[in-house]
């Protein structure tokens, strides 16, 4: 019986952990899709390591998701965490932000090595030759 017992216990925390998945994934998919409650909650899992990893900068880009969508709680999350994190965890967080938001952060633009090239049709014309054809 007591063998029986301490199976009992065993399989205990797998079936939690597994229903804390499932829940952790649904919070995640409606954070997503942009409820500020659920972007706010993921903050705070990912701040205080709650079922993620503690985390500064996802935390920081839920924070100021949710407070983008006047979510108070997340904005006041959001000013106090920054004040906390080094420029490069903020940056990294502002990547993160736009991620989580469903778009990709624009590349840096490359100015061009040279200015380009007119071509004969671009020429402007003088008055002693007839525009180019």
């Amino acid at each position: 019986m007591a063998v029986l017992l301490l199976l009992g216990l065993f399989q205990l925390p797998a079936a939690t952990h597994a229903r804390d998945a499932a829940e952790l994934e649904q919070l995640r998919q409606a954070a997503e899709q942009g409820d500020p409650d659920a972007r706010y909650e993921m903050g705070v899992l990912y701040e205080y390591g709650f079922q993620l990893p503690k985390n500064k900068p996802p935390a920081l880009a839920w924070y100021m998701l949710a407070a983008n969508q006047g979510h108070a709680r997340a904005a006041r999350k959001r000013d106090a965490l920054k004040g906390a994190m080094t420029a490069a965890e903020v940056a990294e967080a502002e990547r993160l932000m736009l991620e989580y938001a469903g778009r990709k952060a624009a590349p840096a633009p490359v100015p061009p090595a040279a200015p380009p090239a007119e071509s004969p049709d671009d020429a402007p014309s003088t008055p002693d030759q007839p525009p180019a054809r």
